[in-house]
């Protein structure tokens, strides 16, 4: 009896070897045919820290690729801070800074021949000449001398259009009455610097009063007081009053058209003064 009890002993301790070595190699086979991709937990998968991630440059396709970067202005001047009001001032109106001048006279660019229109003749006893306008002041001086017809007023064109040229002459006679240029001045634009130049001037005179021409007892004349009351009316102003801010001398005689707007860009400098 105790050998058949050691024996099966023996065989019980071998089953259970048998068996135990089945489990463990049922259950490493089991493990191996675990899919890749199953999801674990995190019970069954330790949580590892992340790694940081490695892009790799793509190039950008042309449409994407950046444009160009402008180039840098360094040297451009600060703009100054804009100083305060003081709002104890009243506010003024703005003085306009004066042109260039030749002793209160402006420069003037000489019109184009090709715009040129005949007003009529300026006579003094047996002297006789054609005098001519811009195209737009010669159609309104043409106006203002019909409606001082209709005064009994016979108004004459003593001086339109003078080129650059014409106008020299006139003042070397002023430098050599006068004795300088600055003197001549006075009397008579320098070159380049006559409002004549421009095709909108006009010396004004009455032919019924010749000894008041180009002087200034014209201003006692009644054609002189009609010229004051009428002549804005078709576009004409004086353009040397008594103390204007050019500081020319007065002449009653001399007016300038500034109706439309080729003739007022003409006279800016000096209308703004």
């Amino acid at each position: 009896m105790k050998g058949f009890q050691k024996v099966f002993g023996q065989f019980q301790f071998v089953v259970i070897s048998i068996l135990t070595t089945a489990v463990i190699v049922w259950l490493a086979a089991s493990l191996q045919w675990i899919p890749a991709d199953s999801p674990v937990s995190e019970e069954q998968s330790p949580q590892l820290p992340a790694q940081p991630t490695v892009e790799t440059p793509q190039e950008l396709p042309p449409s994407a690729q950046s444009k160009p970067t402008p180039p840098l202005y360094e040297n451009l001047p600060s703009i100054p801070n804009e100083p305060q009001p003081n709002i104890n001032t009243p506010p003024t109106s703005p003085i306009a800074s004066k042109p260039q001048d030749f002793y209160g006279h402006l420069p003037y660019a000489e019109n184009d021949s090709n715009r040129l229109v005949s007003i009529g003749d300026f006579t003094r006893g047996a002297y006789r000449r054609t005098e001519y306008l811009d195209q737009e002041a010669a159609a309104a001086f043409s106006q203002l001398v019909d409606a001082a017809a209709k005064a009994n007023l016979t108004l004459q064109p003593i001086s339109g259009f003078r080129s650059v040229k014409d106008q020299a002459e006139l003042f070397d006679k002023q430098v050599q009455k006068r004795g300088s240029q600055q003197a001549a001045a006075k009397f008579s634009a320098p070159p380049g610097f006559s409002e004549h130049h421009t095709g909108y001037a006009i010396d004004i005179g009455d032919r019924n009063q010749p000894d008041k021409d180009l002087k200034v007892a014209f201003e006692d004349t009644t054609a002189y007081r009609w010229l004051s009351n009428n002549a804005s009316r078709y576009g004409f102003e004086l353009s040397f009053p008594r103390s204007n801010a050019q500081g020319v001398n007065f002449e009653p005689w001399h007016w300038r058209y500034v109706k439309t707007s080729r003739a007022a860009v003409q006279f800016a400098s000096a209308r703004n003064l």
